[in-house]
C-alpha cells in the first residue's frame, strides 16, 4: 500500500507542473498540426525504400525487436514519430552517454532529410497494428491505474492513446519493456535533459515524481491491461 501523503504530494506536484507549463507566456516549440500535415504528404513508395535501413532493427512490419531494443513504430502517431526523428537528427535525444540505443538512432536519423522523414512515416502508417506479449511481470494493475490517472492521464489521455494537442505519444499497444526503459531513462535524466527538447523536459520532470522502480512496473502493468481490453 502506498503512503497516502506521498500520493497527495505527487498529485499536487503534477498539477502545478502542468499548470505552470500551460502558461500563456510560453509558445510551443512547434505546432503539432503542422507536423501532422507535413508527415501526411510523404510518399509511401519512396518511404518503403528508405525504411529498409530501419527494418534491420525495427522489423519488416515496424513491429519492433526486443533482442535489439528497438520499439514498434507501427501504430504510433505520425506527429510523434516525426518529432522524435527530428530530435535524433538534431541531437535533442540520444546523446547521453548512457543512452546506447538512442545513440544508434542519432546516426541513422542523420541520413534522412525532412522529405525522407515524411516518406518513411507515410510508409510506416501503411503497416498493420502489431500485437505484443507482456514481458514486464509483477506489476499491481490497480496501483498502476491510480498512479497513471494522477501523473500520466492528463497528457496521455484516459486510454493512453496520446493527445495530439499536447504532443504526447500513444502508450497503449507499445511494448512494455520499451515503456519501462523510457520511463526509467526520464527518471534518471538520461532522456529529456537536452537543450531544445521542450516536451522531453516536461516528461522528465513529471517522471521524477515516480517514487520507485516498483511504481514504474505498476504503471506499465496498467497500460498493458488497456491493451488487453
Amino acid at each position: 500500500m502506498r503512503n497516502p501523503t506521498q500520493l497527495i504530494l505527487i498529485t499536487a506536484f503534477t498539477f502545478l507542473l502542468v499548470s505552470c507549463d500551460s502558461s500563456g507566456d510560453k509558445k510551443p516549440a512547434t505546432k503539432p498540426e503542422s507536423l501532422v500535415k507535413k508527415a501526411a504528404v510523404g510518399n509511401a513508395t519512396k518511404g518503403k525504400a528508405l525504411y529498409m535501413t530501419c527494418a534491420t532493427c525495427h522489423g519488416q512490419k515496424a513491429e519492433g525487436m526486443l533482442a535489439l531494443g528497438a520499439p514498434a513504430l507501427a501504430d504510433q502517431e505520425p506527429y510523434y514519430l516525426k518529432q522524435q526523428l527530428n530530435n535524433f537528427r538534431t541531437k535533442k535525444r540520444g546523446v547521453h552517454e548512457k543512452d546506447a540505443f538512442g545513440s544508434q538512432m542519432v546516426a541513422f536519423a542523420k541520413t534522412l532529410d525532412s522529405d525522407g522523414i515524411n516518406d518513411v512515416i507515410a510508409y510506416i502508417k501503411t503497416m498493420p497494428s502489431p500485437t505484443h506479449e507482456a514481458t514486464v511481470e509483477g506489476g499491481d494493475i490497480e496501483a498502476g491505474k491510480n498512479y497513471y490517472n494522477m501523473i500520466c492521464g492528463a497528457c496521455h489521455g484516459t486510454g493512453a492513446v496520446g493527445i495530439e494537442a499536447l504532443f504526447s505519444p500513444r502508450l497503449v499497444g507499445m511494448q512494455d519493456w520499451y515503456l519501462e526503459r523510457q520511463l526509467n531513462n526520464f527518471r534518471a535524466g538520461i532522456r529529456g535533459k537536452e537543450a531544445g527538447d521542450t516536451y522531453g523536459a516536461q516528461m522528465q520532470q513529471i517522471a521524477e515524481a515516480i517514487p520507485d522502480d516498483r511504481t514504474v512496473t505498476d504503471i506499465v502493468a496498467y497500460i498493458n491491461s488497456l491493451q488487453a481490453e
